[in-house]
Parts: structure tokens; sequence; C-alpha cells
């Protein structure tokens, strides 16, 4: 399945505004795709597929995670909405037939980014943070979009740093894995200046 594909699968079921987010992080994650000559159908197809549950209710969240005998961590259950990329990358293998394990992790880790993400699942996790959107409800993302320009890693690696500053000044837990995501961007970055 392609992304244009998906799209008119899930159109039905998404908000008209989540679908217009979606549209938009589609097309800004493309361009950091042909950028840096990434695979863009991949990237695509994640973008398309990652807020498909963004919309849900927490409640509906949560009882969905506990009916598919999700493993919910702690910050999780206190915050039901980051079930929300898990949900969606299950329901997108079982019941659209997307079978690219990197495309499904992309998705499933979208909110608080992975270690092990590729180019690819980092040019649409920068796409989604900064879509012209939620640019003009906050300022302060236009330097991350800048840092993309230069380097995927830097952006994102900028743009956990600004979460988890924010979420610290306003006593607010952190997702164990943007931690983890967090050390290995900063292992690689220091490897790379102790060259």
């Amino acid at each position: 399945m392609d992304h244009i594909r998906l799209r008119e699968c899930i159109s039905a079921e998404v908000p008209p505004k989540m679908l217009a987010h979606i549209d938009r992080v589609v097309t800004l994650a493309a361009a950091f795709g042909e950028k840096y000559d990434l695979n863009i159908s991949e990237i695509k197809l994640a973008a398309q597929g990652h807020d498909l549950f963004r919309a849900l209710p927490e409640k509906e969240l949560l009882h969905k995670a506990q009916n598919m005998d999700l493993d919910i961590d702690p910050v999780e259950l206190n915050s039901p909405v980051l079930l929300h990329g898990p949900l969606a990358a299950i329901e997108l293998k079982e019941r659209f037939g997307i079978k690219d394990s990197q495309v499904l992790e992309t998705i499933k880790w979208h909110t608080t980014g992975h270690p092990e993400f590729s180019l690819e699942s980092w040019a649409m996790f920068i796409a989604d943070k900064v879509e012209p959107n939620k640019i003009a409800k906050n300022s302060n993302l236009q330097i991350i979009f800048d840092i993309a320009s230069e380097s995927l890693e830097k952006a994102a690696l900028a743009y956990i740093d600004f979460r988890i500053n924010e979420a610290l000044q306003l006593g607010f837990q952190i997702h164990p894995m943007s931690i983890s995501t967090r050390n290995k961007l900063l292992s690689k970055f220091n490897a790379i200046s102790n060259e």
C-alpha cells in the first residue's frame, strides 16, 4: 500500500483538522527526504499513518492498548496520548496490511523518537514536529526547522532537548524512550567530535 491509498482508507476515520496536519507532515517529510536523498515512499507512508489514532480520547487509547495486551509504560499510563503511535502501528499492520517494519517502527515511536531510527524515520519525526501550523503556534520550533537543513539528527536532538526542558519546567514525566534516544544521539555526536 502506498501513502495515497492509505489516505483514502483513513480519511473517513480521521477528523479533517488531523487529516490536514497529516497532509502537511507528508509534504514536509517528503521535502526532507528529497534534500537528503532518502526513501521518499517509505517516508510518505509513515507520515500518512502516524496520527491515525491521535484524535482519539485518552480513555479510548488506554482501553485499546489494554485490549491489545500492549506493554504500557507507567509514563504512558499517566499520559495515554503517548499510546497513539504504538496503537497506530499495530492497526496499520493488522488492518491495512502494512508490512514494512521500518515504517511501522517510525510510526510506533514518532512521539518519542527511537535510538535506532533511520534518517527516513527522523525525516518524518522532524516534519511532524515542525510542520508550518506548529511553527505558527510556537515560534521556538523554527530553530528546529532551521537545524534540519543541516542535519535531521541534530534537529531531533534539539527538539528532544526542547521538550525535555519544557517537561522539567512544567513538572511532567519524561518517556524513557526519549531519554534513551537523546543519549544515543549525544553519544553519536560526541564520537564524531572526538574523531
